[in-house]
């Protein structure tokens, strides 16, 4: 798949389709719409994406959340929706002023020249949010071009989106927002160096910054993945009240991996999360928390953590 951070004049190409958003998360309504993309290009056309660096939503100010992907977590699914290009553009003041036409007339008319857009339902765009999918039809009327509004996916009754998503997260039900992701939700970073409690206990960790939204604290079973390994193992994410002697203001993340001895310092790690075991707790004695590591422990091996 090909990268660019720019809408430039392009070379003649194969008919173009793209679908238009900000795919955090790349979600199942996301890739409902990728999909469409994918089956409007067809075998002769080349499949697009426009999407942003950052969201816009939080560039200009009307919230948006903490990201669910990385960029490279976002490249990653759009390759393995069958995405042929991608535009990663820069959402800035200067762009948010763009009206819709203007975005459509230079942007998808002249400089793309596509022959279609994909994009989900009551998807707005423009200065303002004025644009609406009924607009976009006009325009592609006008100009020449296709335009599919994809429906909404819905996941027990409800509306698959980003926001719901980290509401899940929020309340640590990994595993109804793995419903709606269609996936595990997946949390990266590189490993540093920890304290070395967890080793005294018989539990050594991966200690890492989440590069993502992290879920509501606590204990989790977990599959782990660093290089070409992969592990059942366990997750904590909290302020180590027990270790720190007090609630501690960073959040850590640390990662046991079942049966692994090695160092992972300065390696990338990646840890799917499974289902969440219990919540932060304060034990009166390191013994009250290493018995209860082992029942977390037996929990996570039998939680589906592979």
């Amino acid at each position: 798949m090909k990268v660019y951070h720019a809408i430039s004049h392009r070379s003649p190409l194969p008919p173009l389709i793209v679908g238009i958003g900000a795919f955090d998360g790349v979600h199942r309504g996301h890739r409902a719409v990728l999909a469409a993309v994918r089956r409007l290009a067809g075998a002769k056309g080349r499949a697009g994406v426009i999407t942003f660096s950052a969201h816009p939503r939080r560039v200009i100010g009307a919230g948006g959340g903490e990201s669910l992907t990385t960029l490279a977590q976002r490249r990653e699914l759009f390759r393995a929706a069958g995405i042929d290009v991608c535009w990663l553009l820069e959402f800035n003041r200067r762009f948010s002023r763009l009206s819709p036409e203007a975005f459509v007339r230079d942007a998808l008319e002249r400089k793309l020249q596509v022959a279609g857009v994909c994009v989900g339902e009551g998807f707005r765009f423009g200065r303002g949010w004025v644009g609406t999918v009924a607009s976009l039809r006009r325009m592609g009327a006008d100009f020449g071009f296709r335009v599919r509004e994809v429906p909404a996916v819905r996941v027990d009754g409800r509306r698959v989106s980003s926001t719901r998503i980290r509401a899940l997260l929020a309340r640590g039900d990994v595993r109804a927002a793995a419903k709606n992701l269609g996936r595990d939700y997946v949390l990266t970073g590189t490993v540093g160096a920890g304290s070395r409690r967890g080793r005294s206990l018989g539990y050594p960790t991966a200690n890492f910054i989440p590069e993502q939204m992290s879920p509501r604290p606590g204990v989790y079973a977990v599959s782990i993945s660093v290089g070409r390994l992969r592990r059942p193992g366990m997750l904590y994410l909290g302020r180590r009240p027990t270790l720190a002697g007090n609630w501690s203001r960073e959040l850590g993340a640390e990662a046991n991996l079942f049966g692994f001895t090695g160092n992972l310092y300065g390696r990338r790690i990646k840890v799917f999360l499974k289902n969440r075991l219990r919540s932060d707790i304060k034990f009166k004695t390191m013994a009250a928390l290493l018995r209860q590591i082992r029942r977390d422990e037996i929990r996570a091996r039998f939680s589906g953590g592979r």
